[in-house]
């Protein structure tokens, strides 16, 4: 399994989203802040991720009175079979023969979204925005019946995307800070894992894709 590492290129722009958004001292009773956990179900025409379903936790801050910010993590994970390829040897592709396979795909990263909040009251909020993501890939895929790597092109560095956002969040009871959130929400990832070779090795994480997305959970508001 291929473990791909992309904290770099998001790293700067945590820091300048802090001093965006985080509060200051004089501030601090001006913007709003929340964290939450959220399950999410995917779809896609992608091969490898067709149905994808996992998790998701977020940290939100509204600032200039009608925007808010919202720094989440994602994670999505899918096990796929089909029909592919078992070869003994790859850089020659010596002895390569078809067979069931089955492939593990886990998609995950870091989105920050900007999203426009209209006042519609405490107990209703609606926004609409968008923002980028940045994600890492991790991707294996086995012969089912000998065991054995098949045939798969996977990313091994970090992999760009771009989101937007239709969410809701409802507060039942106004003594108690916590609300039920939900969302949709589209999510273009561009792979751009490509080989180039003629014949192509199997390379499903090649060129963008998007993903449909819902996303429900729970928030705590401080």
């Amino acid at each position: 399994m291929k473990t791909n590492t992309f904290l770099l290129p998001f790293g700067g722009f945590l820091v300048l989203l802090s001093t965006v958004v985080w509060p200051s001292p004089l501030a601090s009773q001006q913007i709003f802040q929340e964290l939450g956990a959220f399950a999410i179900w995917a779809s896609s025409d992608h091969p490898e991720l067709p149905g994808p379903s996992g998790f998701g936790a977020a940290a939100t801050w509204e600032f200039a009175e009608i925007f808010m910010a919202r720094l989440a993590y994602h994670r999505l994970s899918e096990d796929t079979r089909k029909e592919g390829t078992v070869c003994d040897q790859y850089s020659q592709r010596i002895n390569c023969r078809g067979e069931i396979t089955e492939t593990s795909s886990t998609l995950s990263g870091l989105r920050t979204t900007v999203i426009v909040v209209p006042p519609l009251g405490e107990q209703l909020r609606l926004g609409l925005g968008g923002g980028l993501s940045f994600n890492s890939l991790a991707a294996e895929a086995v012969g089912v019946e000998s065991g054995l790597p098949a045939d798969l092109l996977a990313p091994n560095a970090g992999i760009i995307g771009f989101t937007a956002l239709l969410s809701a969040a409802v507060t039942p009871v106004m003594a108690v800070p916590v609300k039920l959130t939900g969302s949709f929400g589209l999510h273009w990832v561009n792979f751009s894992t490509c080989s180039g070779e003629d014949p192509p090795p199997y390379e499903p994480y090649c060129g963008m894709e998007a993903f449909k997305e819902i996303e429900l959970g729970l928030s705590y508001a401080f």
